[in-house]
């Protein structure tokens, strides 16, 4: 397979969508660079013309008029909002990452040496930002410094924690576990032990960053996977070990976050109505605010993307150095129902529902790993977001949709619809 880096070519726009999610523990810039060069490409494509009409034909099934009634109804906000340049920006480029990745989709669904080059790429350069992630977050600290572009040093600057830089990579990571196993399942071979060993260090990368969300938003793809499978086999004997499986794995964790912070105590004037151990009150006080001030605008929110920017959101936390509401309320529910009311809030739930029962269902009709890969890739993703991360996000919102394309693109030809 040969690839001809000054020709526009499919293949080089599914080298460059391999490339992009991994490259994200370097940086933000670094992921959004391959994508940028892979819609030009794309522009250029003498069949570009038959990826927008699929692009099109997507926007008439029912995901995407539930997508769409969905923007709808979050434009009320922006007459609302006290930054409205600000929200309509926010706004404007869902659609957008919307639109360009479903012509990757359009792509690489037509191209199968394209989509196989992409898993290919997507697999060796998760394997190099693995060891650049753990070779950071053990011995060798002045790799991420460099790459952040703060000199080699241990110690660029005060306060400089590899944890705290690498932590979000290790949320993307766990929505990149199911589309690497998927990948090493379809190239087959040597493959699926160079994908085994990715996993493992994502999981590894998790761990160390004692990313809470993520191991939450692991768990959650974990039970998910486990009842799809329990449904698909009927086995009585398997099912009965898999419920025994999970209940032992909730009670293990349930002790480790017992034992690991069962001393926090919230302070007076916080929120902790769940145990701080198993939910700190730092989020809960967040979330409790953000619902109050949801409520000043019920129904249509207070404006996309500027929760943090309203007045009291910068009070600051009773015994902390957070604000009341931080830079986003670490909840995409209560971020979306504060910022765009009931009705944004309703019709986003609504797509969320329909989009993992069509994947779900879609698997036990047909079987199709890729359809798996898919949900787990929505599961982990949403999953996450109810503890951390902004909805609004632009890197979280391109990684999520961009690895579920892939796996969307690995359908057969008779269930790319």
């Amino acid at each position: 397979m040969r690839i001809d880096f000054l020709k526009p070519t499919p293949l080089l726009v599914g080298f460059l969508c391999g490339l992009a999610v991994p490259s994200f523990v370097y940086g933000r810039a670094v992921l959004a660079l391959p994508l940028l060069a892979a819609v030009l490409i794309l522009f250029l494509l003498p069949k570009r013309g038959t990826y927008w009409r699929a692009m099109i034909e997507k926007a008439g099934t029912p995901i995407g008029v539930l997508f769409l009634i969905t923007l709808v109804l979050w434009l009320p906000s922006m007459f609302i909002s006290p930054h409205p340049l600000r929200s309509f920006e926010t706004w404007i480029r869902i659609p957008v990452f919307v639109g360009l990745i479903t012509l990757f989709w359009a792509l690489l669904s037509r191209d199968r040496a394209a989509l196989s080059l992409a898993l290919r790429v997507l697999i060796v350069a998760n394997a190099i930002s693995v060891v650049f992630a753990l070779s950071s977050l053990t011995f060798l600290p002045e790799i991420l410094s460099l790459a952040r572009l703060s000199g080699w040093s241990a110690m660029p600057y005060e306060g400089f924690r590899p944890p705290d830089l690498i932590k979000a990579f290790a949320s993307v990571g766990v929505l990149l576990v199911p589309v690497l196993m998927w990948a090493g399942r379809i190239l087959g071979g040597r493959w699926q032990m160079l994908t085994t060993a990715n996993a493992i260090g994502l999981i590894a990368i998790v761990w160390i960053t004692f990313n809470r969300s993520a191991m939450a938003g692991l768990l959650m793809m974990v039970v998910a996977g486990g009842i799809l499978i329990m449904i698909l086999r009927r086995n009585v004997k398997t099912n009965m070990v898999i419920c025994v499986a999970f209940i032992a794995l909730f009670v293990a964790i349930l002790l480790w976050l017992y034992t690991t912070r069962g001393y926090i105590v919230a302070p007076a004037d916080t929120v902790a109505i769940l145990p701080p151990w198993l939910i700190d009150y730092q989020r809960q006080t967040i979330w409790a605010h953000s619902i109050d001030m949801a409520m000043r605008s019920p129904w249509f929110g207070n404006g996309i993307n500027v929760i943090n920017l309203l007045p009291g959101a910068d009070v600051a936390m009773p015994r902390n150095t957070l604000n009341i509401i931080p830079s986003h309320p670490h909840n995409w529910l209560v971020e979306v129902f504060a910022e765009t009311g009931v009705f944004g809030s309703v019709a986003l739930v609504t797509l969320v529902v329909v989009l993992c029962l069509k994947l779900a269902g879609e698997y036990l009709k047909s079987g199709e790993t890729a359809f798996f890969a898919a949900l787990l890739v929505n599961v982990g993703y949403w999953s996450i977001g109810l503890l951390n991360v902004s909805f609004w996000s632009a890197w979280w919102q391109i990684s999520y949709l961009l690895l579920t394309a892939i796996c969307l693109a690995g359908l057969r030809p008779s269930g790319q619809n």
